[in-house]
């Protein structure tokens, strides 16, 4: 409804990290939250701001409270104060207490792999323990740039307390600082995001020109992240235009200005709303497309895509005219520079509910095994991680050479596990896993091993797994890529001289946000895979936890020549 303002109440005690991430993945006006209290003055600032997105036409304004918000004198801020300052001025105010339904809700494909690494690291510290016959000292079993670490109890606890001590000294930077890497970073990222005044450009200087374009297939967040960059760069009174279907745009001229009310509500849409194309930038339009770039007067070009912008970007490094950014953005997760690339998680949590969905018609009727066809390309990403979220029996994906004996152990582990008693089996296969072994002949083989222990079905996601509204983490993905672009673009585009060097892929290793030179990415080109994954130790993680509780039926039934039964 129109001029509507909605507060919400978000938990997380005196920890503000599901609130902040929550405005990043926005869209959100004003954000609480007790690492970083608002200024003296708020409560004039959040109704004159409230005052001007209504006389701005914006159908509703969002706020939201952590419970453990507060002022720089620690008086708390609740929902209810806040709806009665802004009812006082004139405001409709609704406020949702979301309450206990956020501890609901069927755990993400994240969550599911974190909990599987946290306890399978949990029993190897205690099974080292017991054979040691060395007492260990009371840890935590944590992930720590996407890495798990182990660290003392003692230590953690005294952390905590330090948060604390922070909050009573008013030192709120070192209370930010000790929440984490990138704590304080995302704050500001959120106080980006949420602005609504444009800075005047300074006299004297340049009103920076970028462009945007989006290629390859599109991915859940790349709506987020175009907004993120829309609206940063018109706070500082700098523009984005945008090309429409990508490369095709480039070249047929097909282009506008994309202001950032236009784009307020892209955050939360699926798909890609400017228009994404596989066509990509080659030797024979890169000329035409350089000129469109002289004739709008761009500083710089900003990519949304995967390995098609990967290529394109090669192209341009034999062309330096301006800064080139790539930002990863596709479900396989196969750009090279990043551990992440936008879109993956939504695409992984699709992949985990469509297998929750076929496991219920597996267990329901009576014994079936499932051999699930799911996206990547020629990279495993989405196979082994969706395998270890829904408690796949086996994975099978390019980066592991798959063979008929491999294939028949699996097929004997599955039986072992039905005949004692589980109701299913869960397969799954990448779609280019191998160029013999398809699904069909994969369904047939256990088809023809189980006989009458089970019956054996096929399923092919296809283009779901490219659809569906972007999750929490690739939103807030894609808002962070997009402000620590615009950051560098200020710095890069005053260089004197340009080298190839000033094309790179953005990319999040471990924590740390960085920038790569395209020409000196680790990648197969011909496959369109990197050369190094981190997920690749994940899964003889997914083997494990197959296993059935006894394996006599694979030691008498494996073949001889087999090298893949941990048991012989």
């Amino acid at each position: 409804s129109s001029g509507i303002n909605a507060e919400y109440g978000v938990m997380g005690r005196h920890c503000g990290y599901l609130a902040l991430i929550s405005a990043i993945a926005g869209p959100c006006d004003w954000c609480f939250i007790p690492e970083a209290p608002p200024e003296e003055n708020w409560r004039e600032l959040i109704v004159a701001k409230m005052k001007r997105a209504s006389e701005a036409s914006k159908r509703f304004g969002m706020i939201l409270i952590a419970e453990g918000a507060a002022d720089q004198d620690g008086n708390p801020i609740k929902a209810e104060q806040v709806k009665q300052l802004l009812s006082d001025a004139g405001m409709d105010v609704r406020v949702t207490v979301l309450g206990h339904v956020q501890r609901g809700g069927q755990p993400s494909a994240f969550d599911r792999n974190l909990g599987s690494r946290l306890g399978c690291e949990a029993a190897r510290v205690m099974t080292e323990g017991v054979k040691s016959g060395v007492e260990i000292d009371p840890c935590i079993v944590s992930l720590k740039n996407n890495k798990i670490i182990k660290l003392p109890l003692m230590e953690a606890i005294k952390h905590t307390h330090s948060v604390k001590e922070c909050f009573r000294k008013k030192d709120f930077a070192k209370a930010q600082e000790l929440r984490g890497t990138g704590f304080s970073k995302k704050v500001e990222i959120s106080k980006m995001l949420s602005v609504m005044d444009v800075k005047p450009v300074a006299e004297g200087t340049k009103r920076l020109h970028i462009g945007a374009a989006f290629i390859g297939a599109p991915a859940p967040g790349m709506n987020s992240g175009i907004r993120a960059l829309a609206k940063i760069a018109a706070y500082h009174g700098n523009i984005v235009t945008v090309f429409h279907e990508g490369v095709d745009g480039m070249v047929g001229a097909d282009y506008a200005q994309l202001s950032p009310d236009e784009c307020d509500l892209w955050s939360m849409r699926g798909g890609c709303l400017a228009g994404a194309s596989r066509s990509t930038i080659n030797p024979s339009n890169v000329k035409a497309i350089l000129t469109q770039f002289k004739k709008l007067e761009l500083d710089c070009l900003v990519l949304f895509g995967g390995f098609e912008a990967v290529t394109s970007t090669l192209t341009l490094a034999d062309h330096v005219t301006i800064p080139v950014y790539l930002i990863p953005s596709t479900i396989s997760n196969n750009v090279p520079g990043s551990d992440f690339s936008i879109g993956c998680d939504t695409a992984l949590n699709t992949i985990v509910r469509a297998v929750d969905c076929i496991k219920q018609s597996a267990a329901s009727t009576r014994k079936r095994v499932f051999v699930i066809d799911v996206m990547g390309g020629n990279c495993g990403y989405l196979a082994v991680l969706s395998g270890l979220a829904s408690g796949a029996d086996a994975v099978y994906i390019p980066e592991q050479h798959v063979n008929i004996d491999q294939l028949q152990c699996d097929a004997y582990r599955v039986m072992d596990k039905i005949i004692q008693g589980c109701k299913r089996g869960i397969i799954i296969r990448n779609e280019n896993s191998s160029p013999h072994y398809k699904n069909d002949f994969v369904t047939a083989l256990y088809a023809e091993e189980g006989k009458d222990k089970f019956v054996t079905r096929s399923a092919v996601l296809g283009h779901i797994q490219q659809g569906y509204s972007p999750s929490p983490f690739d939103r807030a993905l894609a808002a962070s890529f997009a402000c620590k672009v615009y950051r560098d673009i200020v710095k890069r585009t005053t260089k004197p001289e340009l080298t190839p060097a000033d094309l790179v892929v953005v990319g999040i290793r471990g924590s740390v946000t960085t920038f790569t030179p395209v020409l000196q990415l680790k990648m197969d080109i011909p496959r369109r895979v990197p050369v190094d994954n981190w997920w690749l130790d994940l899964k003889p993680l997914v083997q494990t936890l197959a296993l059935p509780p006894n394996t006599a039926t694979v030691q008498d039934n494996c073949t001889d020549t087999c090298t893949h039964c941990d048991e012989k």
